[in-house]
């Protein structure tokens, strides 16, 4: 993993606990349930661009 990329990761992390702690339990839920659909639409996406 790139020096940027962990950057990345710990920054957005610092920045999503400080978001989730404004946020009741089922607005977390909410939250976290769609950044989990993006993402796995991501790396879908992006794993059809690397298959043959």
């Amino acid at each position: 993993m790139t020096r940027n990329a962990r950057e990345f990761i710990r920054s957005t992390t610092t920045l999503l606990d400080h978001i989730l702690a404004t946020l009741t339990q089922e607005e977390q839920h909410d939250l976290l349930d769609a950044l989990a659909g993006e993402i796995e639409e991501r790396l879908e996406a992006l794993v059809e661009t690397v298959e043959p």
